[in-house]
């Protein structure tokens, strides 16, 4: 990493690093975690400051129930699927 991009980082609040990331938020993904070989991630709904802390929101926090995601669902399943073959 440069000298360079870490001085304009330092140089930014949070406010505009929140602005940045949602500028860039289309060009990002976040990996979230593995749920039954299922790799979850998501995409970034908005940045906003909370407190003195950024707050990163992802789609998935979007849904009222995580099963509402077809692959997330698939993911779930896949668990109960293999339970019963256990």
């Amino acid at each position: 990493m440069s000298e360079k991009l870490i001085d304009i980082a330092n140089g930014l609040t949070n406010k505009e690093i929140c602005d940045l990331i949602n500028i860039i938020s289309p060009r990002l993904d976040v990996y979230v975690g593995l749920l039954n070989n299922h790799c979850i991630s998501s995409e970034i709904n908005w940045a906003n400051l909370n407190g003195t802390m950024i707050q990163i929101n992802l789609r998935l926090a979007e849904l009222d129930d995580l099963q509402d995601d077809q692959f997330f669902a698939h993911a779930i399943k896949a668990k109960r699927k293999k339970k019963s073959h256990d």
